[in-house]
């Protein structure tokens, strides 16, 4: 068993609303509140934070998603097309006043969800693999 498989495996725990969820990284503590669900690494040098918004006359379209995130696209970031679970949609990531901030702005059916992971920029990429680990587990409900 590969390192990858033997983490997934060791996602036992999860988080989320009625209308999603995802595994939470082993050692990492969830917390949850009316707005969104907040998860953070054992070393404390980041957070990942997930907020879902339902669409109540249809699916989220393509054009939907690329409304939520205008101000960042009409700046210039540059943006990867991503499926993670049962949701697509695009990645943003880019630099701001000493943090590394990663964006996901996802769709299902009718939801939205919006994804970010920030820490400082000395930090940047120790935690990737666990947070993209615990993203592929996303599951619409």
């Amino acid at each position: 068993m590969n390192r990858c498989s033997a983490t997934l495996r060791a996602m036992t725990q999860s988080a989320g609303t009625e209308n999603w969820t995802i595994d939470v990284p082993p050692g990492w503590r969830k917390k949850k509140d009316d707005e969104c669900v907040l998860l953070v690494p054992p070393s404390e040098i980041g957070r990942l934070q997930l907020s879902g918004h339902q669409r109540e006359d249809g699916d989220v379209t393509d054009e939907d998603l690329l409304e939520f995130a205008a101000d960042h696209l009409d700046a210039g970031a540059p943006r990867r097309d991503v499926r993670l679970g049962d949701f697509m949609g695009f990645e943003i990531a880019y630099d701001a006043e000493g943090f590394a901030c990663r964006e996901w702005t996802l769709r299902s059916g009718h939801t939205l969800l919006f994804v970010t992971f920030t820490c400082a920029l000395a930090s940047s990429g120790r935690e990737d693999e666990a947070v993209e680990l615990a993203l592929i587990s996303l599951r619409a409900l």
